[in-house]
């Protein structure tokens, strides 16, 4: 089989009875890290084997085969293909649970694929020992380009989510300065009116203090311990405020010390 072709086909003749037809139908196959690939294949007989049949997959060099089917019993169905068989299928430890055979056409799935799996896999039809190789590459998961168109209705997007976002806090301080300017002008007013009261209160108060104002005349001189009368006396006249209110008494008293 020819590693460039796509579609491979064989006719084998067992004993000028018994024939088999393998189709590879794809040998170069690519696949991606951590999903499935199925490595196709089918086969058909002419004839009701009178042996069992064994399909057996490898991987590169390596002699362990990683799953292998026997088929025995076997009816043949449209085209030769093997139907209601019974089956046996073993599969080894290290690839357990990531490949599966399916015996009626011999095809090869394998899941969760790793860069390690990338090589040439081997299929192998007993009896009659021919072999056929299916190449694959594994790939990184790869990044699907930004259309062109994206990247600035993502900014047209964030954008107006930023402007509908600062509309309520600019609404917020705008009412936060003019609660502010009215309580400054509040306070000014109230400052203004205190003063016009005051202005209006201090010549009354200054004619009442007037009015009741009182004058005590007090002779200074004299000595308190020695009650004796000095010969040059003082008189010194001293205004006393009197808290009462005005009467006919109003006037100067006399305070002789």
């Amino acid at each position: 089989m020819s590693p460039s072709c796509s579609l491979c086909s064989l006719l084998l003749l067992l004993g000028g009875s018994l024939a088999l037809l393998v189709k590879i139908h794809q040998d170069c196959i690519d696949g991606t890290v951590g999903q499935s690939v199925l490595l196709p294949v089918s086969y058909s007989l002419d004839s009701v084997p009178d042996s069992p049949v064994s399909v057996d997959w490898r991987f590169s060099n390596c002699s362990d085969k990683m799953v292998t089917c026997q088929l025995q019993d076997c009816s043949l169905g449209a085209a030769g293909a093997p139907n209601s068989c019974s089956t046996n299928c073993f599969t080894h430890a290290t690839s357990r649970g990531r490949a599966q055979l399916f015996p009626r056409n011999g095809s090869l799935l394998l899941r969760d694929l790793q860069l390690r799996d990338s090589g040439i896999y081997f299929v192998t039809f007993r009896p009659w020992q021919r072999t056929w190789n299916i190449t694959l590459a594994v790939h990184e998961q790869r990044v699907p380009p930004a259309r062109p168109g994206a990247t600035e209705q993502g900014h047209i997007h964030y954008s107006i989510i930023g402007i509908c976002s600062s509309v309520p806090l600019l609404l917020l301080v705008l009412l936060f300065c003019c609660l502010w300017r009215c309580g400054t002008a509040r306070q000014q007013k109230r400052i203004i009116i205190e003063q016009q009261v005051s202005g209006r209160e201090e010549p009354h108060m200054e004619s009442v203090l007037v009015r009741d104002m009182t004058t005590v005349y007090a002779r200074v001189g004299d000595s308190f311990e020695q009650p004796q009368q000095s010969p040059a006396q003082m008189v010194m006249y001293k205004s006393v405020m009197s808290p009462g209110p005005t009467g006919p008494d109003e006037g100067l008293y006399h305070l002789q010390v």
